[in-house]
């Protein structure tokens, strides 16, 4: 197939990338990304999993009579890339970089064909006597027909939602109930903390929706349907602090939004004293009963990573 009339959508995590309509979106909503970065991360996906060198990225997205810093440009672009898709290069969930050599893309990435005049490639039969407007129009049915289906799959909670890939988790910011508003601080570098390792833990299994998405939901009325619709999320993980001077409480709780039932919860007391360092404590301790919990979903066959 000529690569000059073809292109495709790439799936990965909450996230596609029309590369026929130069779109990345999430969920639906389109985030707005420039021209080259785009670029980019499209030859990320077509090589996910694998290293693409610098100069690899530098012949496909810059050609040789264009005339820029290279090494800044690129930084920018993987920069932006990153903004878009809500990781930092010290914590990336979705692209590793190789010190003085590239990229990686690190989390698995299905690909949809897009043939002609950006129709997906649905295996129809084609013949000469068949009309070139009733072939466009089988073409549309079927497209339509395949993204129902996909949807229908990703919008599914429970089993259904993790057999189209990662569990999908949301890490809600913490309700502070201390009367004087003294564990704010805490429950948001613990929020901070419980996002970045869920999220670097197992990407192919887990996948955590971004910390700015969640923190929306910091004063909602919304109940657990509405927020798991809107996030995608299969789990939610919600919880309450309170401190005072001396002491300071956490309680927790691992939401199944497919029934709405506490699959794990537990609280923590700890006296207070380094900030960062309770935050690094209870974050590690609370993560892996987390994953001790979506494990054990797995074993029952409620989810399948």
């Amino acid at each position: 197939m000529d690569g000059a009339h073809s292109s495709a959508v790439f799936c990965f995590g909450e996230f596609e990338l029309d590369t026929h309509n130069g779109e990345l979106c999430r969920g639906g909503n389109r985030i707005p990304l420039q021209e080259q970065p785009l670029a980019v991360l499209s030859v990320l996906l077509q090589n996910a999993g694998t290293l693409v060198r610098r100069e690899d990225l530098r012949r496909q997205v810059w050609p040789e009579n264009t005339y820029v810093e290279f090494d800044h440009a690129l930084n920018t672009a993987v920069k932006k890339i990153r903004i878009a898709l809500g990781e930092s290069a010290d914590e990336p969930r979705y692209i590793e970089t190789i010190p003085k050599r590239g990229y990686r893309f690190i989390v698995p990435v299905i690909e949809r064909s897009v043939v002609g005049d950006g129709l997906a490639q649905v295996g129809l039969a084609s013949s000469d006597w068949m009309p070139r407007k009733r072939m466009l129009s089988l073409a549309v049915v079927s497209v339509l027909l395949l993204c129902v289906g996909l949807l229908g799959m990703r919008w599914r909670s429970g089993t259904d939602a993790a057999e189209a890939g990662p569990i999908v988790l949301s890490v809600l910011p913490l309700q502070d109930l201390s009367d004087d508003s003294s564990g704010g601080p805490l429950g948001d570098g613990l929020g901070d903390e419980l996002t970045m390792q869920l999220g670097r833990a197992s990407p192919a299994k887990i996948a955590v929706t971004s910390r700015a998405a969640a923190l929306t939901y910091r004063h909602t009325g919304k109940n657990v349907a509405e927020v798991a619709q809107e996030l995608h999320a299969a789990y939610l993980l919600d919880g309450t602090i309170r401190g005072n001077s001396r002491r300071v409480r956490v309680c927790m709780e691992l939401i199944r939004t497919s029934d709405e039932l506490q699959i794990w919860g537990d609280s923590f007391d700890r006296d207070e004293g380094d900030a960062l360092a309770l935050e690094r404590e209870l974050s590690s301790t609370i993560s892996s009963k987390v994953k001790d919990a979506l494990a054990g979903e797995t074993g029952r066959g409620k989810v399948r990573p």
